[in-house]
């Protein structure tokens, strides 16, 4: 078993070195430690008792960079709290951080000689350790369960988009692997299927990142459990693979690391035979539930509107972004041409009867098609365009209702 595997190679690793160890998963749980090996501190021998650190300590630790580090780091002691120094190394496989390795220093730091093995050795542990972290993360993140701050060390920084692979409705309900229900995932989003959704049910077992030989892809795609196998074998195949979880039929990916989502898309929506939703760009991690709406949103308008898929994107859905979110869509500069938006609506309002728009706004049809000839630079939309022209029809009668 991994775990068997990961205590074997700490064991071997604390012995070599003469320092006691312990090995912490992404959110600060002890997963293993090594029988005593030099100074046992007071931090250390209650980590040990009670498979965490305290919340003091873990401040102290997080004032050294230990949250966001990719090097190794020392921690200097902490008399007050009972610890001694420490060489924290970030366990980091493709990319991604899946926990830290502690080794305590307080009769000494490590030689050269012994860094260098237990850097070596804590890459072992880290591929060993690798099967759930980041999508364990990503899941406490949209839940609001794990600071922003906190999940950047695991997950990354930067800009990001969120991918959102839709369970093809009849193939499959939202259940676990095992056939028993997910829990609610917590949130203040509208709906599960929308940027501003309320609960959205977290199929926590299935959503759990799969083995990197893909040793999960045989199961049937259209279940929660044959998703996220369908979708770890696909992501095996990349030299950095994105963090993902199953969530509410769904698997979320979050790519944040330059990937291609259209092409990632299209081969996730061949491969499982469903359809993808992707969102908008965002500025990092502190916006990910609001992308992470976009794109099962997205998904959604892609089994609703076949011309959208297999691969829609929220930026280019239309109507659908104010179906999904009626605040998505502004009237941008429109919005400074009053004149301009009561030709519209007017005109709208009238089925594009030009005639009778000139009519009731007292204008010569010259310069109603000017106008309008304005609105479609301003706007981006082509009143020749019956999905676009509903999109802005819609969007004038929520600015309405939006108001009062």
């Amino acid at each position: 078993m991994i775990a068997h595997d990961v205590q074997d190679l700490l064991d071997s690793l604390a012995m070599a070195v003469g320092r006691g160890m312990a090995v912490d998963d992404p959110e600060g749980r002890v997963v293993a430690h090594s029988v005593h090996h030099g100074e046992v501190d007071q931090v250390r021998a209650q980590a040990i008792l009670s498979r965490s650190v305290p919340a003091e300590v873990e401040v102290w630790q997080e004032t050294h960079g230990v949250a966001t580090t990719r090097e190794p780091v020392r921690i200097p002691a902490n008399p007050a709290l009972g610890m001694a120094a420490r060489l924290c190394v970030p366990l980091l496989h493709r990319g991604r951080r899946v926990g830290s390795l502690w080794v305590i220093e307080g009769g000494g730091p490590l030689s050269s000689e012994e860094e260098a093995r237990t850097v070596r050795d804590a890459a072992a542990i880290a591929a060993l350790l690798d099967g759930g972290g980041s999508s364990h993360t990503l899941r406490r993140l949209l839940n609001g369960e794990i600071t922003v701050r906190r999940a950047a060390g695991i997950l990354g920084e930067g800009p990001l988009r969120v991918l959102a692979v839709r369970v093809p409705a009849g193939r499959g309900d939202a259940v676990r692997g095992d056939g028993s229900r997910g829990d609610a995932v917590r949130g203040d989003l509208a709906r599960g299927d929308g940027p501003r959704g309320d609960a959205v049910r977290d199929d926590g077992a299935g959503g759990d990142a799969v083995p990197g030989d893909g040793s999960r892809g045989g199961a049937v795609p259209g279940e929660p459990g044959g998703l996220a196998g369908v979708v770890g074998d696909e992501l095996s195949r990349m030299r950095r693979p994105p963090a993902f979880a199953v969530v509410d039929r769904h698997a979320v990916l979050l790519l944040n690391g330059g990937e291609d989502a259209s092409a990632l898309g299209e081969s996730l929506a061949a491969r499982a035979g469903g359809l993808v939703g992707v969102s908008a760009v965002h500025p990092g991690l502190g916006s990910l539930r609001q992308a992470y709406g976009e794109a099962v949103a997205a998904a959604r308008a892609a089994a609703a509107e076949p011309a959208l898929g297999p691969v829609a994107r929220w930026p280019e859905l239309g109507v659908y972004r104010l179906l999904a979110d009626p605040t998505a869509y502004s009237l941008g500069s429109l919005r400074e041409h009053p004149a301009l938006a009561v030709t519209l609506e007017t005109y709208l309002d009238h089925g594009g009867d030009a005639q009778e728009t000139a009519r009731l706004l007292h204008l010569h049809r010259t310069s109603l098609y000017y106008r309008l000839a304005r609105i479609e630079e301003l706007t981006g939309r082509s009143l020749k365009d019956g999905t676009q022209r509903l999109e802005l029809h819609l969007a004038l009668k929520l600015a309405r209702w939006n108001a009062v």
